[in-house]
């Protein structure tokens, strides 16, 4: 995630956010005919810009000088936005235990949020808690947290105008926290919003949604992302093209393409090792590979199989679809040709359930060793049944 500092092209403002330009317009003209919901939920896809677009929704409303269509971006107010220390803006993410601190708040992780989303507004939760560096626990929104929230909005706005709550990935809230939310989320104090910045509906806490007013994020067209590398971060037309068309509507996707190149190659071999070993049935091999998997974090590990997932489409892409759907080309596009020829129409369908369902009992830690050996021998059976 360290590679790209994009600190200098986002500063907070609906100008600064990638695409969603119809809604950019919805939000603004919502606000300036003072129809501002108290609660608002931007639910979208991990990398479609949800996080940027609340960021830069709370810039609009806090800014002392605003356009018909855009915050100042050099007010006092924006300025202070921009550096993510406006005191009547204030973030809750998931955290987790950490050194002495055994009862986490977002406040004691402050400093390493700034840094994060001045860097990368389309930050991933993976990318969060790699940094946080928190091993295999799951970060959280603990009742701490909410605790805190109430206590912060006790209080009236520093500089008058509104008191700004966004929170980030409401889906980590854990039960505790929503039921004592739900009060101050459905009768908050006088112009007090809450921004809720989700990817999954179903996971947050319908007591929570319930009070929320919805707006739906869509993923990013090929279009607008290969514009973005372009003019942001000077790629040649054909490679923007390339990331864009692998990205899959996500920005945050393709920048860890860009940063991570020599890492995906890494977990493309990883692939094709672990396919022959669970081919041969090579339990030497499997075993090796088994204890490098448990070596990792739990977030790499789902990483690791929801790589081999996408990988699996493509070759299901390169054996029956239309060859513009390949988001592979060159050397990738040679290994995994020659593998496609196992997955096939009788146990592709098999191959998306053993690993979703892998990844599913991993987010509900699972014994990794445990599970990556018994979905090896699930491989192993189907890549034989052909």
């Amino acid at each position: 995630m360290r590679a790209l500092k994009i600190i200098y092209l986002y500063r907070m403002r609906f100008a600064d956010v990638i695409g969603h330009e119809e809604l950019k317009k919805k939000l603004v003209h919502a606000c300036n005919e003072g129809r501002i919901s108290h609660a608002q939920q931007f639910l979208g896809p991990e990398g479609c810009g949800n996080l940027a677009l609340a960021i830069a929704y709370a810039s609009y409303l806090l800014c002392e000088n605003k356009s018909e269509d855009d915050s100042c971006g050099s007010c006092p107010s924006c300025v202070k936005v921009k550096k993510l220390v406006h005191p009547d803006l204030t973030f809750t993410y998931p955290v987790a235990p950490k050194g002495k601190i055994d009862k986490p708040k977002s406040s004691d992780f402050a400093s390493e949020w700034r840094e994060a989303v001045l860097e990368n507004p389309w930050i991933t939760y993976h990318d969060w808690v790699e940094l946080l560096d928190i091993e295999n626990k799951q970060g959280i929104i603990a009742v701490e947290e909410a605790k805190d929230i109430i206590a912060r909005l006790s209080l009236k706005a520093v500089e008058g105008g509104f008191k700004i709550v966004i929170i980030w990935l409401p889906e980590t809230m854990n039960a505790p926290t929503a039921n004592k939310l739900l009060k101050i989320i459905e009768e908050p104090p006088d112009k007090t919003v809450f921004l809720l910045v989700s990817q999954q509906y179903d996971l947050v806490m319908p007591t929570i949604s319930s009070r929320t007013q919805l707006i739906k994020v869509k993923r990013l067209s090929e279009k607008e992302i290969e514009e973005a590398l372009v003019q942001n971060f000077g790629k040649e037309a054909p490679v923007a093209r390339h990331l864009a068309h692998r990205a899959e509507g996500s920005f945050s996707e393709a920048l860890r393409m860009i940063n991570h190149e020599e890492e995906t190659q890494n977990l493309d071999q990883w692939y094709l090792n672990w396919m022959r070993a669970c081919y041969t049935l090579n339990m030497i091999q499997i075993g090796g590979l088994t204890q490098e998997f448990k070596a990792g974090s739990r977030e790499l590990q789902k990483g690791q199989l929801q790589h081999a997932l996408n990988i699996t489409r493509e070759c299901m892409m390169i054996n029956f679809g239309p060859k513009s759907l390949i988001k592979i080309e060159g050397k990738e596009l040679e290994d995994f040709t020659r593998f496609a020829q196992f997955i096939t129409m009788n146990n592709c369908e098999s191959f998306y359930q053993e690993m979703n369902e892998a990844i599913y009992h991993l987010e509900r830690n699972a014994n990794s060793g445990i599970l990556f050996t018994d979905l090896s021998l699930k491989i192993h059976k189907l890549l034989r049944a052909n």
